[in-house]
């Protein structure tokens, strides 16, 4: 009987494990594969919802963790959190012995997991590269591509810039985004069951707020945040749904800040599939995460992206760009509920990210690619 081909994926946060659990329930079906789950990152800090639990409710067995963050809210403590994941990758991997080791996105533990990866010898599969946008976030995504082998990008001119950071266009496989694939089966969850479950009035508009901190921009964060927070004091009708910033250097400061807001509902993690479900029922998303370009789009959910996390990433019209300005969050608040122009542009939307197919792209992929030495002996192809 043949062996099963390991695929060992590493998920180091809330915001990477969504975007690839339709694929790892998609691995799960298949005879041929055997899934490896890695967990590490803010999944395991109590601070942050220790959304450890969320994996092991959705049924996925977890085959090593290990802590990589000590009390340091600083560029110096994420340097040392990815010294950490790097040591702890090493150990998983030296465990499981996988055929695969398969990456999502552009964080620090997924720096970390490539360059253990890489120098064990393992084929690396990586979701999402060739995006563009702000921060240390770029840098990271474009050199995971340099290190992995097989290529997962979203869109189109994604997988253009890949090919121009001359990877073998052979192994470049344009697919969509698997978090876009739960969107079609949310129907159960109605803006009623969320409202119980989440404390908010249900007849008042509700806006998602989520900010995190721009590395590069180090020590602003919470002046950043306070603009944004006493733009949505102007509005008093709101519903105001508040999810903590990630774990990155000066997050914490903006998780405080966020706690001081009486009138927030703030919560340290929300399921993901709740989480969709909320953008479903939403009138506003608002802050500088990634959802509001990703998967906004497919709710026709409007989107206040503020600063310059998320520059130059491909976008919907659902889209409206500001600085960090009282008056230009304002206006673009004051916009999204009263420009007659942008509400008829918001309902021809399409999500450019995906159509709901993507796992099955993937693992298909995973499942039959030559895992022989000309794909881990990479050459530069122009």
């Amino acid at each position: 009987m043949k062996a099963k081909r390991k695929i060992a994926c590493m998920t180091g946060t809330r915001a990477d494990y969504p975007r690839v659990k339709s694929v790892l329930s998609e691995i799960c079906k298949r005879d041929s594969l055997e899934l490896n789950l890695i967990v590490t990152g803010s999944h395991l800090l109590d601070g942050f919802g220790n959304s450890q639990s969320e994996i092991e409710k959705d049924g996925f067995d977890i085959s090593a963790h290990f802590d990589i963050y000590a009390d340091d809210d600083s560029p110096y403590g994420m340097a040392k959190a990815a010294a950490k994941c790097a040591d702890g990758m090493a150990d998983a991997l030296k465990k499981i012995n996988p055929d695969i080791v398969l990456l999502t996105v552009d964080r620090m533990e997924t720096m970390a997991a490539a360059q253990t990866s890489a120098l064990m010898n393992y084929p690396i599969a990586h979701i999402q590269g060739g995006e563009v946008t702000g921060t240390i976030d770029e840098s990271i995504r474009h050199a995971v591509t340099k290190l992995s082998h097989i290529h997962f990008p979203a869109t189109p001119d994604a997988a253009e810039r890949i090919l121009k950071m001359g990877e073998n266009p052979i192994n470049i496989h344009t697919v969509g985004c698997p978090y876009i694939d739960v969107i079609s089966n949310l129907d159960f969850l109605t803006k009623e069951n969320l409202a119980k479950k989440y404390n908010f009035n249900p007849s008042r508009p509700l806006v998602l707020f989520t900010q995190h901190p721009v590395t590069t921009e180090y020590g602003q964060g919470s002046n950043q945040i306070n603009v944004t927070i006493n733009a949505l004091k102007l509005f008093p009708e709101f519903e105001i749904l508040a999810l903590y910033s990630n774990p990155d250097a000066g997050g914490r400061e903006i998780i405080n800040l966020m706690k001081e807001q009486s009138n927030f509902h703030t919560f340290p993690n929300i399921h993901s599939e709740d989480f969709l479900g909320l953008m479903k029922c939403a009138s506003l998303m608002i802050g500088n995460s990634s959802a509001g370009i990703r998967e906004a789009p497919s709710f026709k959910l409007p989107c206040v992206n503020i600063g310059s996390r998320q520059q130059g990433r491909l976008r919907a019209d659902n889209v409206i760009d500001v600085p960090h300005n009282l008056k230009s969050i304002t206006q673009a608040i004051k916009r999204v509920f009263d420009d007659s122009d942008y509400k008829k542009r918001l309902e021809s939307v399409i999500n450019p990210y995906g159509d709901g197919k993507s796992a099955k792209r993937i693992v298909d992929i995973l499942e039959n690619i030559d895992l022989s030495k000309p794909l881990i002996q990479k050459l530069i192809t122009y």
